[in-house]
């Protein structure tokens, strides 16, 4: 592990005491805990796993058989389940 100082207010340090008092844990462990759900809901997707993500919704988007006639007016709604259009 690698040891980082940084300035926090007041008010963030106190909810971090409490938050650690009622969680039985110690400061340090939710500190790490709040910084990794905080990175990872913040950082961007790797690109191979965008383009994974990319492929699986490309599969849903009906390329044999009986293609929607308002498919190309309608892709959002196809690919990405956004709004139909009229």
């Amino acid at each position: 592990m690698q040891r980082i100082s940084v300035f926090i207010p007041d008010e963030t340090k106190r909810t971090i005491n409490i938050t650690a008092k009622a969680a039985n844990k110690t400061e340090a462990e939710i500190i790490r805990d709040a910084l990794s759900k905080g990175l990872k809901a913040n950082h961007p997707k790797s690109n191979a796993q965008a383009l994974l993500d990319l492929a699986k919704m490309a599969k849903k988007i009906p390329t044999k058989g009986k293609v929607p006639a308002d498919f190309i007016k309608n892709l959002d709604y196809y690919t990405w389940g956004g709004e139909k259009r009229d």
